[in-house]
């Protein structure tokens, strides 16, 4: 990883069913192999079908049977058990021989799979094969999870645009989270790195100076506009071509599902502020009020 300092441990994902996303799975797992981070694979078996089938009001229409019929509860059983080992199968043969630390894990629902979610986390949230999945309480329920909980979430188009090309980081301002995170990517993929920024704005020399550590060319490309917004998006499909666009939190103006309508192939990785270096930064007039003392009070545990 060419010495970058990563502030994520695991990278999350939630297995689709079926083999529609594949080459979505599979970029989720190059990006664990590069960021050398342990990769965990779930699948989620919704408990709410089996309390479902059991209301002895609830039927489903069989057209080849041209009639309603109560829902049949070990089937249901049976068939996620069926979906389960084959996304296990499958994710397997996604791992195949990477260097890479992974495991599998069948969860029962989106609280479920909050339960999982460290601040420490990428969570890898795949674009479903039906938009309709999108408005579905499961699918707002464990986007929300991610968003409220992890310190990453990698939103995946179904289809991959592109397997080479640089990162972009979409910065509101030149010390902008993503920046960070970004170059730390760059270097794992052996990328340049392109901030785009408002114009006329310049890089701090510590990013610089990390960038040139390495071996990492950094560009900046000035930009108009909400950086959330689909045109923004558009116009750096165009002029890039990324494989990756990385955002900070604070940066979506909308909801986050509607992201999903503006990939154009290029997963977007959308950061939350680091704690590690907030603690590190110097102290406001808020935190230290002006005072009568040559030095501030002590905080707080602090002798």
């Amino acid at each position: 990883m060419n010495g970058a300092r990563m502030r994520y441990r695991r990278m999350v994902v939630g297995l689709p069913q079926g083999r529609a996303n594949q080459s979505a799975v599979e970029a989720t797992a190059d990006l664990a192999e590069f960021l050398q981070i342990e990769l965990l694979a779930t699948f989620l078996a919704d408990a709410t079908l089996s309390a479902l089938a059991g209301l002895s009001a609830v039927r489903e229409l069989r057209t080849l049977d041209l009639g309603w019929q109560a829902l049949d509860v070990a089937q249901i059983a049976r068939d996620l058990d069926y979906a389960a080992r084959r996304a296990r199968r499958h994710f397997a043969q996604t791992i195949g021989t990477r260097a890479i630390k992974s495991s599998f894990d069948i969860v029962t629902g989106a609280a479920a799979m909050a339960g999982l979610i460290r601040a420490d986390d990428i969570v890898a949230i795949i674009e479903p094969a039906h938009p309709g999945e999108r408005i579905t309480r499961q699918f707002a329920e464990l986007l929300d999870a991610a968003f409220a909980a992890a310190g990453a979430v990698l939103i995946v188009p179904r289809q991959i645009a592109h397997t080479r090309g640089p990162i972009a980081a979409l910065a509101t301002n030149s010390e902008d989270e993503c920046i960070y995170a970004a170059l730390q990517i760059a270097a794992a993929f052996s990328e340049r790195l392109v901030v785009v920024t408002a114009p006329g704005a310049r890089l701090p020399d510590v990013i610089l100076a990390e960038a040139q550590r390495l071996g990492v060319k950094v560009e900046t490309v000035a930009r108009g506009g909400l950086l959330a917004a689909p045109s923004v998006f558009s116009q750096i499909e165009t002029r890039l071509r990324p494989r990756l666009r990385v955002l900070s939190r604070g940066a979506l103006s909308e909801d986050a599902r509607r992201l999903f309508a503006s990939l154009h192939g290029i997963p977007l990785l959308v950061v939350a502020p680091n704690p590690a270096r907030a603690a590190a930064a110097p102290p406001t007039e808020e935190e230290y009020p002006p005072h009568p003392l040559p030095f501030p009070p002590p905080r707080a545990g602090e002798g």
